[in-house]
């Protein structure tokens, strides 16, 4: 058996293909030189937003971030018993992780 993998001539079973230059050739489609204009618009249907500014945006009153570091004293993070996961205890139940 002759290998042939690779060759454009032979298929994957090892037959010769027919040439390609004997069938008929596709017709030729002449294109337009000139640009397709439409005649008319269609109305838009979505409204132009502009886009975000490139500025940072400013800081507000209610930025203010500090009561997170109050309420976080208040919890622990923890394994769950025999878990891969973590969960968030208040600091009364911290006497039961892993219970």
């Amino acid at each position: 058996m002759t290998n042939y993998i690779g060759s454009l001539r032979y298929d994957p079973y090892g037959r010769k293909r027919k040439s390609k230059a004997f069938r008929k050739p596709k017709a030729i489609v002449s294109k337009s030189t000139e640009a397709y204009v439409p005649t008319h618009q269609p109305p838009r249907l979505i409204k132009d937003y502009p886009s975000a500014s490139l500025q940072p945006p400013q800081k507000t009153a209610s930025d203010d971030q500090s009561w997170r570091a109050e309420a976080s004293k208040n919890f622990t993070v923890a394994p769950a018993y025999n878990k891969g996961a973590y969960q968030v205890i208040t600091r009364e139940n911290v006497k039961h992780i892993g219970k």
